[in-house]
């Protein structure tokens, strides 16, 4: 039996449907403050991964906004941990340094409640949609649409 050591202390899920997730990425002091476009790839209560145009360097700090359709992130400090180039354009890797507690518990249960409809999907679940899901409003899965 194969066993998956994950690094990550946090479930990630991803944000990638129909259109793309713009995310804000304030680098700089505050008055030489650079923004930089992004798109965000997934997401979890202790970071995120983006894809950017640009090369960020790891160790960096900087201030990351975004608007879900049911949460709105402004000016979360993070931490560069991984930049990855993928072709001309590069996958970052963030750490959250100061999110609140009431976002902390919000991403936690998306997290873990697409996690859990994987699993119901991967048993042949057929009723495996809840409207009561954190993650019913981001959910593009096929069985949403049986609902």
């Amino acid at each position: 039996m194969t066993t998956i050591n994950e690094k990550r202390r946090f479930k990630r899920f991803p944000v990638l449907y129909h259109l793309v997730k713009p995310v804000l990425i304030k680098t700089g002091n505050m008055s030489n403050e650079t923004a930089l476009p992004a798109i965000m790839a997934n997401l979890s209560a202790g970071g995120m991964a983006l894809f950017t145009f640009a090369p960020l360097a790891i160790g960096q700090k900087l201030l990351i906004s975004f608007v879900l359709r049911d949460l709105k992130i402004e000016n979360i400090e993070a931490k560069i941990v991984r930049c990855e180039n993928k072709e001309g354009s590069y996958v970052i890797g963030f750490q959250f340094l100061n999110i609140t507690k009431e976002i902390d518990n919000k991403l936690r249960r998306m997290a873990d409640d697409f996690d859990a409809c994987q699993m119901r999907i991967v048993l042949g679940d057929k009723s495996a949609c809840k409207k009561d899901c954190g993650y019913f409003d981001h959910c593009q899965k096929p069985i949403k649409k049986t609902f």
